[in-house]
């Protein structure tokens, strides 16, 4: 099973990527597409696309480790989901709390 994190981070940090690297990260990624198929596609040999594939693995999860982008957008999420569910069961003090201190973290 391919990692849907790295779908993520390339969503967030694949404007950091060359056009080629960014588009065979997708077609692997998103489309789950085979190496073989895009290595027919770009006319290369499917160990291109797999050092391609490693390598934009390895950068975008350094983009990571240094801008924190993804999860930052995890905690938000979380805290928002928190908001929701205090709303939804009524508790509108606990709400307003949890979106204080979102909004303070932003």
């Amino acid at each position: 099973m391919k990692d849907l994190h790295i779908s993520l981070l390339s969503d967030i940090y694949g404007g950091l990527l060359t056009e080629k690297q960014r588009d065979i990260v997708r077609d692997y990624f998103d489309y789950d597409l085979s190496l073989g198929e895009i290595a027919a596609s770009y006319g290369i040999s499917r160990q291109a696309v797999a050092d391609t594939v490693k390598t934009c693995e390895r950068s975008l999860c350094k983009y990571e480790e240094t801008l924190g982008f993804a999860a930052r957008l995890a905690d938000i999420r979380a805290a928002v989901a928190s908001v929701s569910d205090s709303l939804a069961h009524g508790d509108s003090v606990k709400a307003k709390a949890d979106a204080d201190a979102l909004l303070s973290e932003l």
